[in-house]
């Protein structure tokens, strides 16, 4: 395997960095891995993902996208000014920009097949991104992503609450007056134990969030519309030891289980793995393997 430094543009000009992991003999399919808040692609998991892929002849591309960390800059190519980035002043809505500016990046290095891996709100950055290219009609892109990868997705709004507790109310409501003052934009602290946070970031989790709140785990009663929006093959992992999810992982199998209706899914969890799957994997990276194989995705 080895490892080039790729330096590419979002599409609304953001200056990005990812990891290339290239097999021996060329490929013409490459796997994107979509990171979660505060993450960034200097992980073990993606390490053991990339060794494990590039030994079956696929690429695996890990990068950075603009909500990595809690509060980053990045240059725009069209100005000098500084921007403030990070999972700390993220919109999700600004995934599109990024991934499809990764796809573009790996389509110029000759990648002709793509699919796309998330891990936590990863899993959200995509399967947002890839309905936006559905609502685009951006067929040149969607004919060339093969498969789908969401692992550990996570429920956003029931997520913010359980992390905010019993402040939820008393913090949205004065990210609101924040807001209404015209100060959304800017950076917060609200006390000497948390990161600074964009007001309008949080907000569009807990309230403008219909184009990202599809992972309703709690209702039986939800067509999961963007999720069955997936045609090409979709794997879906969760562990069962400290996941960000609020059902236990059984229920959530059983439930997308049936209500999804692609005839290629493989959706379940893996007893033992944690959120982040540390010191399982390994055991992820076969079972992805697997799932690549019987959908003929190399």
């Amino acid at each position: 395997m080895q490892i080039e430094k790729v330096y590419f543009n979002s599409i609304d000009n953001l200056n990005l960095v990812g990891l290339l992991h290239t097999p021996g003999s060329k490929t013409e399919t490459v796997v994107i891995s979509v990171h979660g808040i505060t993450s960034n692609c200097l992980k073990r998991r993606d390490d053991i993902l990339a060794r494990k892929l590039t030994e079956v002849g696929l690429s695996y591309f890990c990068f950075n996208n603009r909500g990595n960390s809690i509060i980053n800059n990045y240059g725009k190519i069209t100005d000098s000014k500084m921007h403030f980035y990070g999972s700390g002043a993220e919109s999700i809505y600004d995934s599109y920009y990024d991934i499809k500016g990764a796809i573009l990046e790996m389509q110029q290095l000759g990648y002709k097949k793509i699919i796309l891996l998330g891990h936590s709100m990863g899993c959200t950055k995509i399967v947002y991104t890839y309905n936006q290219f559905i609502q685009n009609n951006e067929t040149t892109i969607l004919d060339i992503i093969t498969g789908i990868i969401l692992l550990s997705m996570v429920d956003i709004p029931t997520a913010l609450k359980n992390m905010l507790g019993k402040d939820y109310k008393k913090i949205i409501s004065y990210f609101q007056l924040l807001k209404k003052r015209g100060k959304g934009e800017k950076l917060v602290v609200l006390d000497e134990n948390t990161p600074p946070v964009r007001p309008n970031s949080i907000l569009e989790y807990a309230e403008n969030n219909k184009k990202i709140d599809f992972a309703k785990f709690g209702n039986k009663n939800s067509a999961f519309k963007e999720l069955n929006n997936v045609k090409v093959p979709l794997f879906m992992r969760w562990g069962n030891v400290n996941e960000l999810i609020y059902q236990s992982p059984s229920e959530i199998v059983n439930l997308l289980n049936e209500k999804i209706k692609n005839d290629k899914k493989d959706i379940s969890f893996i007893n033992g793995a944690n959120h982040n799957y540390t010191g399982k994997e390994n055991e992820l990276a076969d079972e992805i393997e697997k799932f690549i194989r019987k959908y003929n995705l190399i």
